[in-house]
């Protein structure tokens, strides 16, 4: 799961392409807003039951940690 800060730092390192590549900056800019705006909105995962390849990942993993 991606966390805010994640989303921060991707913002931050687009930022920083963007002056060292200048024929791409507007590319590199976008993506700092994009990753910028995602940051500051709370994260709301919707679990959807036994067919989520997400809920079948933590039955695994669930599964492995138990003796």
């Amino acid at each position: 799961m991606i966390t805010q800060t994640e989303l921060s730092l991707r913002a931050a390192l687009c930022r920083q392409l963007a002056q060292r590549e200048p024929t791409s900056r507007v590319y590199w800019l976008a993506e700092a807003e994009k990753w910028s705006r995602l940051c500051h909105k709370p994260i709301h995962l919707e679990r959807t039951g036994d067919k989520d390849p997400l809920e079948q990942f933590l039955a695994r993993m669930d599964k492995r940690s138990r003796p």
